[in-house]
């Protein structure tokens, strides 16, 4: 009898597949909606931009969005465009995920070891204050004018914002997680990974998805000192020689080189935090 109780539905109430139908179509309608005024504001403002071009503001300042375009094509049509892209994704496929391990590691390190973060706090902060503009010519000296020398300058970005946010985490971490996995008996790597990694992941993830631009600005910092080929070469080589057009095309590259990277990362940080991410929608739903 109880559980025809409680099988029975209130009259006129829609079923939980009603609602997440609704739900699931509105938040579709609102998305449409986004990508559209997204659309709307990009269009007006690379149209305005090409009516300005010519008329009211010099090209040779500008340039316009169809010269840009033209440019792009050509230089990727000719390979040369492709090969500087190339050189500069390979300096930070190195420099990246080596200064963002690091930089996580040391910070883990830091959190672990009361002692270890009193000696090496002050040092680790003094070291961040020195300008990267100013090391590049540096590392130039040390590793050459070659892949080496922007390796380095990429990994000093990535590895300091990834320290410091993750020994955040780890300072930011609440110490029961901790002490019930001791009384567990969970000590080790099991610990590390299975507690403290879980625990403070949404910092990991904020580290690598804060480093990405960093990553890409230290590449081109390099190539902007010394070098003879790169995205950030071609962008002081056309700047040089005055062609506006080629100078846009190298920072448009750069921007879907970020965007790449984010997307991939962000993908990661969603499988990673899948139990986050379904936690948060039952509490929606609810």
């Amino acid at each position: 009898m109880s559980n025809n109780v409680s099988q029975e539905k209130t009259p006129g109430a829609p079923s939980v597949d009603v609602v997440t139908a609704r739900i699931g179509s509105a938040l579709s309608l609102r998305g449409m909606g986004i990508t559209a005024v997204r659309v709307a504001i990009i269009g007006g403002f690379l149209l305005l931009w090409q009516i300005a071009s010519g008329p009211w503001i010099e090209p040779f300042l500008i340039s316009s969005p169809s010269r840009i375009f033209s440019s792009l094509i050509t230089g990727f049509r000719d390979g040369d465009l492709l090969q500087h892209t190339w050189v500069t994704f390979e300096e930070i496929a190195i420099g990246f995920p080596v200064g963002a391990i690091s930089g996580i590691a040391l910070g883990y390190a830091f959190g672990r070891s009361r002692l270890l973060a009193e000696i090496f706090e002050p040092i680790i902060i003094a070291l961040n204050g020195i300008p990267r503009t100013a090391v590049a010519p540096l590392f130039i000296v040390w590793l050459g004018i070659g892949l080496w020398s922007k390796v380095g300058v990429v990994f000093l970005l990535t590895f300091f914002l990834n320290f410091f946010i993750t020994y955040t985490g780890m300072r930011q971490m609440d110490q029961e997680y901790i002490d019930l996995a001791r009384l567990m008996r969970v000590k080790g790597w099991k610990l590390t990974f299975k507690v403290i990694f879980p625990a403070i992941s949404p910092y990991l993830f904020t580290g690598i998805r804060t480093s990405i631009p960093f990553a890409v600005i230290g590449a081109i910092v390099g190539e902007f000192v010394a070098s003879t080929e790169g995205v950030g070469f071609f962008i002081r080589m056309s700047a040089g020689i005055f062609k506006t057009a080629d100078v846009f095309v190298g920072i448009i590259v750069l921007m879907i080189m970020v965007i790449i990277m984010d997307k991939i990362a962000a993908v990661i940080e969603k499988r990673a935090l899948r139990w986050q991410t379904q936690t948060e929608h039952i509490q929606i739903q609810a």
